[in-house]
């Protein structure tokens, strides 16, 4: 009887360590997950959901594909006319049927934007250019890198800092007959050129993290982002995720089931289970455990977080300022209006373009200008501030529908 009853505790407490141990793997969260995803269904630091999400402010919403297979696939029984394709991957290793329909793509008129760290010798062969990295110890130690473009009326006066970029490639020769350089990174070293390849062009950036969650959250960076794409024509986009897919592990399903984390703790869990149920084969119903919530979201927590504590700064200058700024980016890529001189006839011509009373084209620039002059402002300048520049916007819609 003695030796029945110790067997049974010995098997209860077994048990009861086996589950206290699956608890403690639940329950603990996740460190941030820093893998290089580039996907747009992830919301982790280097995955691409804002940027995604954003597109529809460059691209008609209704011209945004995604594809999930080949280009040469993808497009098998569809034309693309004046379009775009874009891929922003660690590495651009396509195979040659399908880089073989980028080109005939590009040939024909057509635009693709190639973000990407690695590429693989086909590529730089064929379009002519060849790439180093810059991976000292220093670089790494500073975790950061400045990127600008050239164009004076997209350029930067202080450049865009990004963070967790340490990858700083950048091209160390191309065609300089078909390739125009767009943009640069440290010690003006080119990260970002314009490659003509018949009647269309290859944008090639060297820099994909930049376009990324975390940098686009950073300060000003999402307008590096928005001036890159800007090349692009606002007509129909074909976004990859096929190329951000690792290559399939080698071997059997049991070693893929190995190889992801969840996957792994569920195996652990299913066969653990079956074997102690099978040894002891328990004689009475085991008590029901609570269900444990699973740890939240991390990688939204910290988007939610940078955008609070951007809020709570009640910086209402700094606001408007960056509004001001966007709003004549806005006119002179969209309207081609020149606001490096601001006078009557600037204004008039933004008034005619716009189709908004000369007044309130006035009023605006007033307060603009303003801006410079004062140290703070209130929330209801602001907010006065910002109706106007709304209410041109929606003219513009308007006029364009």
């Amino acid at each position: 009887m003695g030796k029945g009853m110790n067997n049974k505790y010995l098997v209860w407490g077994l048990l009861l360590c086996f589950m206290l141990y699956i608890t403690v793997l639940i329950i603990t969260p996740g460190e941030i997950d820093w893998s290089l995803s580039f996907s747009k269904s992830d919301e982790i630091p280097f995955g691409n959901s804002i940027l995604f999400e954003e597109l529809e402010q460059l691209f008609p919403k209704d011209s945004i594909q995604t594809s999930h297979s080949p280009i040469a696939n993808f497009l098998d029984d569809r034309d693309l006319q004046d379009g775009s394709v874009l891929f922003i991957n660690n590495r651009f290793e396509p195979d040659k049927f399908d880089f073989k329909k980028m080109l005939n793509l590009a040939e024909l008129g057509n635009h693709i934007f190639i973000a990407a760290v690695y590429f693989s010798q086909q590529v730089q062969d064929t379009l002519g250019f060849k790439t180093e990295g810059n991976f000292s110890f220093e670089l790494m130690k500073e975790d950061s890198i400045c990127l600008n473009l050239v164009n004076p009326k997209l350029k930067s006066p202080w450049g865009y800092y990004y963070k967790k970029a340490y990858s700083n490639t950048f091209f160390q020769s191309y065609d300089t007959l078909k390739t125009t350089v767009l943009g640069l990174g440290d010690k003006a070293k080119t990260n970002f050129i314009r490659i003509q390849y018949g009647k269309g062009y290859f944008y090639v950036n060297t820099n994909p993290k930049a376009f990324t969650n975390y940098n686009l959250l950073i300060r000003n960076n999402y307008e590096y982002v928005f001036k890159c794409l800007s090349y692009l024509p606002q007509r129909a986009l074909i976004w990859d995720e096929y190329y951000k897919q690792e290559a399939p592990i080698s071997g059997s399903e049991f070693r893929y089931i190995l190889s992801q984390k969840s996957l792994r703790y569920a195996w652990y869990i299913l066969f653990f289970g079956i074997l102690i149920y099978m040894v002891f084969a328990a004689k009475r119903q085991q008590r029901m455990i609570p269900i444990v919530k699973p740890p939240e979201n991390s990688t939204l927590t910290f988007v939610e977080t940078i955008g609070r504590l951007y809020f709570r700064r009640k910086d209402h200058l700094d606001i408007a300022k960056k509004r001001y700024r966007f709003f004549l980016e806005f006119l002179r890529t969209q309207y081609y209006v020149d606001t490096a001189s601001l006078n009557a006839e600037t204004y008039d011509e933004i008034a005619t373009k716009c189709d908004v009373p000369l007044r309130t084209v006035q009023q605006l620039f007033d307060m603009g200008k303003r801006l410079v002059e004062v140290k703070s402002i209130s929330e209801e300048d602001l907010e006065q501030f910002n109706k106007k520049i709304e209410f041109i916007y929606d003219k513009c819609r308007d006029e364009k529908k």
